[in-house]
């Protein structure tokens, strides 16, 4: 049973008081419970801790998280759609508007219902509010402004779902100012901390590992340690460092080993602590073990093969690290159950190398050999452009400075397409920590920029993580699926993961679980050397180059610099540098078209041109010109009026002689529509009268006509086209409506049904449906519309008495049943029932039908179809000949009739057949 406080030992609210001071603040911890509506169907309950139903419920309170909550209980009765019902306090905020009301709510469950909220006032009931459904195991804040000026209370009212996974519970109900809310990670622990949240919503993100920095396993994500770090072995002056090196193979749970000491286990690592996700990976294990004693390695496998019983064969080597000794090395991988060294005693051994030497990198005598600092770092390395050839080489420098940082592309790969899962990518470098992983199904690469610097090392860590659905093998698919790459413009630096096949882990990605599944790659971004750029560095020159860096000779006019060209001339400057603008040849000469001694083929004038004087060059005519030395045509003096204006204006007149008359312009045809009788010189204005229809919108309308002569007639629009199905006769202007004679059967039920025509030709046919295919068993040669019924002729024998009887057939082919006399040398043996003659023979002798046909029997037959010659063979002297029956030729007695072929059977054995015709 749950945990319950019972309202009846509780006391509640004074619900008759009204509140007025704020804020107002409810957590239950009182144990004073809400308003119960009396006619719901049954009551919220006060509870502390979690309730008894499975997956259901809070675990606890929201405010401490083992405080109390109020909740509606809904097992067994109270589902399913149940009504609980409970009311705050009134409230009075007229003297404080713009509260708001808060609290938080837990609705988890598959069955979950609904939680109503509202508020009832002097106005009446206002929802505000419905959540609906399981909103998962969490509690969740719900905020809402309240615009009540008279007092109210708050209503809740929950209805169960389908079952008893429909729990609902409330608590840190309040009525107070507004505040913020700000959903967010609220566990600065988390790596997606959020210092400005004020409400967790669940997304706090934790990575469980080592968090020690100096464990050999150290996970730089873990913010949650889990016990697993492992520590650096340091052995004592009584104890030597062993290294056990082991390969996995595709089964890492089977296998297990221990070091003893004088048969006293001092080290072991059982079977089940390699897991999957460690398949083809190295493992390395140091071990501290007394000097003198004697030492035996013992490798174990659960399953009996060894540690190569897959496609990956692992191997095992364990090492004296101090004396440099081999104690172990597993040959063959496939040595079942368990395998052990020979008994190995250690010596006292110190293989600790010491290198003296400058051990600081940012000098020019440093060692990366000296394991201890001498002292003898003494200059400085200085940094800049060592490559002669560049334009910021630097004689002073000697080690090149590096470009950093710079962007590379990280590509994650998923060869089969269905998300990475759980996995993810770990990128550190310094300080600089990323997480990386490919989140959606459909996605084969997902590309990543980082910012990464050129004198750090980036390190890789792959964590192979299980979701709660995937088992070993299927998460050991998943990381054979997944790869990675990092590249920029200067290469690749690192690519793994890419042919995991077909070890199948031949480059698998590593799981991290030791600095040896670490990947190290070192990045570059090129150097900060600048090439050598020769050019024109003067920014207002004609070849200004702005790359250029060292300074070469500038030129300012470009241009024609070739005197034989016509550009050279035309250009109006002088060029310094020719730009390829020179095209056309120079040509000299005058180059004055109107000029005497114009030579058109001249581009370039040589300032000798005499210009053209045209005139009469003849003396004693009108025009004559001392002064020209073009010719052109003289003219007599000719005396006229010379006024263009003057009715009698003579163009040929050169001298005016006083003559002129003024002119009167108009129409001069007194027959003209507008003739002017003061006009003596037609301009051509006359109109004729033209008569017609002066109407602009009547059928007739004439433009040309200036006189109405009472002609118009109006449009009549229509099809005026004789020949035409809808010809309008009284139509005189023609709309385009014209529809021809379209000639067919109009009635719609006709076979030959045409909807186009508008005429009908008397030619309709009826449907008559049937068989049309003349082939068919059912043909009917009425038929015009075939229905589907054609049966198709199947030939054969319809008796289903006969030894050939086909149930298919149809139509009978007359002659093709075949009938067995059932006698005992088989059907149709020698003959069948149909010849008359066999059938006659086992009539008269049935010995051949019984026992055998033999020679009797067949000459009994040459002699019914007249073969045999000489005396019958019988088993039985002749007798009388007497007709004793007849029958058709299938054996059936038969009356005597015309025109069929019958038997006639005679006591002497002779058979005739006859046909007696009408």
């Amino acid at each position: 049973m749950k945990n319950l406080i019972l309202l009846l030992l509780l006391p509640i609210f004074s619900f008759g008081q009204i509140i007025n001071n704020f804020p107002w603040i409810h957590d239950f911890e009182n144990g004073v419970a809400l308003e119960q509506d009396t006619n719901d169907f049954a009551d919220w309950y006060l509870t502390q801790g979690s309730t008894s139903s499975i997956n259901t419920g809070p675990d606890g309170d929201h405010t401490t998280g083992n405080g109390i909550y109020f909740y509606v209980e809904s097992s067994n009765p109270n589902f399913p759609n149940k009504v609980f019902i409970v009311y705050t306090p009134r409230f009075d905020v007229s003297a404080t508007p713009g509260k708001v009301l808060s609290f938080w709510y837990h609705m988890y469950g598959a069955a979950m219902g609904d939680l109503e909220i509202g508020m009832l006032d002097s106005t009446g009931y206002t929802a505000l509010d419905t959540i609906s459904g399981n909103q998962g195991n969490q509690w969740q804040l719900a905020y809402y402004p309240i615009t009540a000026t008279t007092p109210f209370k708050i209503k809740f009212k929950a209805i169960t779902g389908s079952s008893y996974t429909s729990d609902i519970a409330i608590d840190d109900v309040m009525i107070s100012d507004p505040f913020t809310v700000a959903y967010g990670c609220t566990d600065s622990v988390s790596s997606n901390y959020d210092s400005t949240a004020t409400h967790d919503n669940g997304t706090c993100i934790y990575v469980y590992g080592c968090i020690d920095p100096s464990a050999t396993n150290y996970n730089p994500w873990a913010n949650i340690d889990n016990g697993s770090c492992v520590q650096n072995v340091a052995c004592d002056s009584t104890q030597s460092l062993i290294d056990v090196v082991i390969k996995l193979d595709n089964w890492p749970t089977e296998t297990s080993w221990e070091v003893l000491a004088n048969g006293n286990v001092i080290y072991s690592v059982a079977s089940g602590t390699y897991d999957y996700t460690q398949t083809g990976q190295t493992v390395h294990t140091q071990v501290c073990i007394p000097i003198g004693d004697t030492i035996v390695f013992t490798l174990n496998d659960t399953y009996g093969d060894g540690i190569g019983g897959g496609s990956v064969v692992g191997s095992c080597l364990v090492t004296n690290l101090d004396c440099e000794d081999t104690l172990f090395l597993l040959n063959p991988p496939n040595f079942g159950n368990t395998i052990s060294s020979n008994p190995y005693i250690s010596d006292t051994c110190n293989n600790d190398t010491i290198i003296y030497g400058c051990t600081t990198s940012s000098y020019l005598e440093y060692d990366s050999l000296a394991t201890v600092d001498d002292g003898s770092c003494m200059t400085l390395a200085t940094y800049g452009c060592t490559d002669i050839t560049q334009f910021n080489y630097d004689s002073n420098a000697d080690r090149m400075l590096l470009t950093s940082p710079c962007t590379y592309d990280l590509i994650l790969y998923d060869d089969g397409g269905d998300s990475w899962g759980a996995c993810w990518l770990g990128v550190e470098q310094g300080d600089s920590l990323w997480q990386f992983k490919i989140t959606n199904n459909g996605v084969y690469s997902d590309t990543f920029e980082l910012v990464l610097n050129s004198n750090d090392e980036v390190y890789f860590y792959y964590f192979e993580i299980p979701t709660p659905q995937q088992n070993t093998q299927q998460l050991d698919i998943q990381t054979i699926q997944n790869s990675f790459k990092l590249e920029n413009s200067y290469g690749t630096v690192i690519h793994q993961g890419n042919n995991p096949w077909p070890g199948p882990n031949e480059n698998k990605l590593r799981n991290y679980k030791s600095a040896l599944d670490i990947y190290e790659a070192q990045p570059y971004c090129g150097n900060e050397c600048i090439p050598v750029v020769t050019g024109c560095m003067d920014v207002v020159a004609y070849n200004y180059n702005a790359l250029a860096n060292t300074n070469s000779t500038c030129y300012y006019n470009p241009g024609c610099t070739n005197v034989g060209y016509l550009e050279y001339y035309t250009q109006g400057f002088t060029a310094d540098i020719d730009d390829g603008s020179c095209s056309v040849l120079a040509e000299f000469g005058c180059t004055d078209a109107s000029a005497f001694n114009y030579d058109p083929t001249a581009n370039v004038d040589n300032g000798g041109c005499v210009p053209v004087v045209v005139g009469c060059m003849i003396s004693g005519s009108f025009n004559y010109n001392p002064q020209a030395n073009t010719p052109s045509a003289c003219t007599p003096i000719i005396y006229g009026c010379t006024s263009p204006i003057a009715l009698n204006y003579n163009a040929l007149a050169n001298t005016d002689d006083g003559s002129c008359i003024g002119i009167v312009y108009g129409c001069t045809d007194p027959t003209a529509f507008n003739f002017n009788s003061l006009a003596n010189v037609d301009d051509g204005s006359c109109v004729p009268v033209i008569y017609g229809c002066t109407d602009a919108t009547m059928f007739n309308y004439d433009p040309n006509a200036n006189v109405d002569n009472g002609s118009c007639e109006p449009f009549i629009y229509g099809c005026m086209d004789s020949t035409m199905f809808n010809y309008n006769p009284i139509a005189n202007a023609d709309n385009g409506s014209c529809v021809p004679f379209i000639y067919g059967c109009t009635d719609p039920s006709m076979l030959n049904y045409n909807p186009q025509a508008n005429t009908e030709d008397f030619s309709c046919i009826a449907y008559v449906y049937g068989c049309m295919d003349s082939l068919a068993l059912n043909y009917n040669p009425l038929a015009n519309t075939d229905n589907g019924s054609c049966v198709e002729v199947v030939y054969g024998c319809l008796d289903p008495r006969a030894y050939n009887y086909d149930s298919i057939a149809n139509t009978s082919d007359s002659l093709s049943c075949l009938y067995s006399a059932n006698c005992i040398t088989g059907a149709g043996n020698p003959y069948w029932l149909n010849d008359e003659c066999y059938a006659w023979v086992i009539e008269v002798d049935d010995y051949c039908c019984k026992n055998q046909w033999d020679t009797i029997c067949q000459a009994t037959y040459d002699y019914c179809d007249g073969t045999w010659s000489g005396p019958l063979l019988s088993r039985v002297q002749p007798r009388e000949s007497k007709l004793i029956m007849i029958t058709d030729l299938l054996g059936r007695p038969a009356k005597e009739n015309k025109n069929q072929i019958l038997l006639y059977i005679y006591s002497n054995g002779v058979v005739k057949r006859k046909l007696i015709k009408e």
